[in-house]
């Protein structure tokens, strides 16, 4: 089996080269399915006082690393680059990273050795309904879930509200997961290319001492119904975030570009993760999942964009969307959702990667969570890490759980397990608010 991944992402980085090659020519033009809900992400946070951090983030990695009895606990870490343990919107149970000014995303993952325990809890028993619903008072439409930390709080991000006078990119807090705070706008006055009504997919990264939030909307006064990715910018976390008068990135040979996501790989270099709008209208086009480095301040996308996969799975349809990216144990993996959002077969699968430029290969036949006992067709994940574990906050586009309709489209979270074949639906408790200090991991040290 092994044997045959490689030959076929051989394959695969062989017909990646063929798609960048031809990124910038002519696709076929259609996009998003009308009326989608907006996908939501997850937000960082950043230890402040390098000396306190590190020393805060070594003991909680040897404590844990000794709770679990493994090899090497005692002897300590020599590595000279900067360890952090804060919860992240893409998860990580402990990380170590080379300083560097964007790092502090809680979301994307790079595990410590020693604690490679902690990303392969057991597989869980209960795939009927693998998900704790959050009971947050977001919007009743609560699509596009995206977790983070800050200020010893969980920030929780979801899609607007399509109703005048809505919200754009509602965003809750909360302490322990439980009780949330009322819904404010974090991102209160559009930019002037964005039409009103529907805003979605939100993802929020801090870069040095400023917040980005990135978000779909469609382009005024464009037809057929055009949307791209916009980027907006923060001192607060929480907003109130102001739009740049021009989109991010907007395809417009592809259908359009929505499903903006944020991953920082090891060496620190920031890219943005995003979907092709070939789906637009409901054309049977086939999607595309993309990457393309960021700058450093998150203002802009650099250089050529990368293609990172198209559907190849039965299951799938003709559409991916919502990629999401993290990095286990060396392995880069995107979890995606496929299909038509507003269907029973919408699903969530992942796939392998090369690097944050794929290309990108399932190593499965079916998704990793479909439709089940608490709703039909979960989507548009994200991904949420802390010193615990890894985790998954995802929407079904139909919930049946506690009542059929009702909430109509909740948040879910489900912890994930990281083996050989990927990730995978795992046991485990809501993520922790506080260390094994008994401190939030997230709280700012002078």
């Amino acid at each position: 089996m092994q044997q045959g991944m490689q030959q076929g992402m051989q394959q695969g980085m062989q017909q990646h080269d063929a798609d960048v090659a031809t990124a910038s020519t002519d696709a076929p033009g259609s996009s998003r399915a009308p009326g989608k809900a907006s996908p939501v992400g997850p937000a960082r946070s950043v230890l402040t006082g390098r000396r306190r951090s590190m020393l805060i983030g070594l003991i909680v990695t040897l404590a844990a690393a000794t709770a679990l009895g493994l090899p090497g606990a005692a002897e300590g870490s020599s590595t000279t680059s900067r360890t952090t343990s804060s919860p992240s919107a893409h998860g990580a149970v402990s990380t170590t990273r080379a300083t560097h000014p964007t790092r502090g995303r809680s979301h994307h993952l790079q595990v410590d050795a020693a604690l490679q325990a902690l990303v392969t809890p057991p597989a869980t028993g209960n795939t009927a309904a693998p998900g704790t619903l959050m009971p947050v008072p977001l919007p009743l439409y609560q699509s596009d879930p995206f977790m983070t930390v800050a200020n010893g709080r969980y920030l929780l991000f979801t899609s607007g509200e399509p109703q005048a006078g809505g919200r754009h990119v509602p965003v809750s807090t909360s302490t322990d997961l439980v009780t949330w705070t009322p819904a404010i706008d974090a991102l209160p006055q559009l930019p002037q290319w964005a039409s009103p009504g529907l805003t979605w997919a939100p993802d929020v990264h801090r870069f040095g001492s400023r917040w980005a939030l990135y978000f779909t909307s469609a382009f005024a006064g464009l037809t057929p119904e055009t949307e791209c990715v916009g980027s907006a910018f923060s001192d607060s976390p929480t907003g109130p975030y102001v739009a740049q008068p021009t989109p991010i990135v907007c395809q417009l040979d592809q259908g359009g570009t929505i499903d903006p996501r944020v991953f920082v790989d090891s060496d620190g270099t920031p890219w943005m993760l995003y979907k092709s709008e070939q789906n637009r209208g409901g054309a049977d086009t086939p999607t595309k999942l993309w990457s393309q480095r960021l700058s450093s301040d998150g203002l802009r996308v650099v250089g050529q964009p990368y293609a990172l996969m198209g559907p190849d799975r039965a299951w799938q349809g003709t559409i991916v969307e919502a990629p999401d990216m993290i990095k286990v144990g060396g392995a880069y993996w995107v979890i995606y959702s496929a299909n038509w959002f507003n269907n029973p077969t919408y699903a969530i699968g992942a796939a392998r990667c090369l690097g944050p430029a794929g290309p990108c290969a399932d190593v499965t036949p079916g998704p990793l969570l479909a439709s089940n006992a608490q709703g039909k067709g979960p989507g548009e994940a994200s991904v949420f890490t802390d010193p615990a574990g890894i985790w998954m906050l995802y929407s079904p586009w139909r919930s049946l759980a506690p009542l059929p309709d009702w909430p109509p489209r909740p948040v879910y979270i489900t912890r994930l397990g990281v083996g050989p074949d990927g990730p995978y639906l795992a046991d485990g408790p809501l993520p922790q608010t506080t260390d094994l200090l008994g401190l939030p991991l997230w709280q700012t040290i002078p």
